[in-house]
């Protein structure tokens, strides 16, 4: 009987230090249920919140690549129109030829071929300016001042009761499809006043030029708003981020400077009960006789 306890005592010390040298290992206190009964379900909990936290930050991540390709976009759109408003102005003068005026148009028709490309932008396989509609370009070369882009909004969850719009419609930022004040339909009508020589029409351009950098500047301004949200956003997830993970260490961390000491004291009572066994054990013929 005897012999059977020492064996019992030295298997729980050996068990208790096994125990202990994976916790340090690890640095993780809790590894079964049974370890912290209530602390598990504490833990859990943590550990959903950090992960439905860490999408949050993605989708704030993902609206901030977005908002910062729509802002390189805009000052793109707004070289365009600058540079087409010089051509027009050079164009509208009495002393511009009428071969100049033709390598005028030249240039323009470039430059509104390079403002469909900005209107088809896109940023990781999605396109910025169709709505819902992000898997569908919204400009065709051939036709781009009748394309109807879609109206819906494309939004990203932030919290779990808060949704924040990102996508902007391709008519926001370049005119109702069809209408006389449509960006490439102005293009259009600048290349047909170049073609013609109608040096009246091509004043009246320039101010349709100023309508639309208006425009272009109005949603500039929305981007960098819906940026700067986006990033205070993204530092209140951060700062949730690091306060949700603090409780969960202190739930399911161990403390390596006490875990230390207790793997010490074990290891101590291991080799005192190692010691007292070799005494205990010691078996011979005489102690069978006695």
């Amino acid at each position: 009987m005897q012999h059977l306890q020492l064996l019992r005592n030295l298997r729980n010390n050996n068990s208790g230090i096994l125990e202990w040298q994976n916790r340090l290992a690890t640095g993780r206190r809790i590894h079964k249920p049974g370890d912290d009964p209530v602390g598990v379900g504490y833990y859990m909990r943590y550990n959903t919140e950090i992960n439905r936290t860490n999408e949050f930050l993605e989708n704030a991540n993902t609206a901030l690549g977005y908002l910062s390709t729509m802002d390189e976009m805009m000052q793109q759109a707004n070289d365009v129109l600058k540079r087409a408003r010089v051509l027009v102005q050079q164009a509208a003068t009495g002393t511009t030829a009428d071969d100049g005026r033709q390598h005028i148009a030249s240039e323009i028709r470039q430059l509104k071929e390079q403002l469909v490309l900005i209107g088809n932008s896109s940023y990781s396989g999605r396109y910025l300016f169709n709505g819902q509609k992000t898997d569908q370009r919204p400009y065709s070369l051939t036709d781009p001042a009748n394309d109807k882009t879609d109206r819906g909004v494309y939004y990203l969850n932030i919290s779990p009761f808060v949704s924040v719009p990102v996508s902007i419609s391709g008519e926001e930022i370049f005119g109702e499809a069809g209408a006389a004040d449509n960006a490439f339909r102005v293009f259009d009508d600048i290349l047909d006043h170049l073609n013609n020589n109608q040096l009246d029409q091509l004043a009246a351009d320039m101010e349709k030029i100023d309508v639309l950098s208006d425009r272009i500047n109005k949603v500039w301004a929305e981007i960098g708003a819906r940026t700067n949200r986006f990033e205070l956003v993204k530092e209140r997830i951060n700062d949730q981020l690091v306060s949700l993970k603090e409780l969960r260490s202190q739930i399911g961390d161990v403390d390596m400077a006490a875990a230390l000491v207790e793997l010490q004291q074990r290891e101590n009572v291991l080799q005192a009960s190692l010691a007292v066994g070799a005494r205990v054990m010691q078996v011979s013929l005489v102690d069978f006789l006695r």
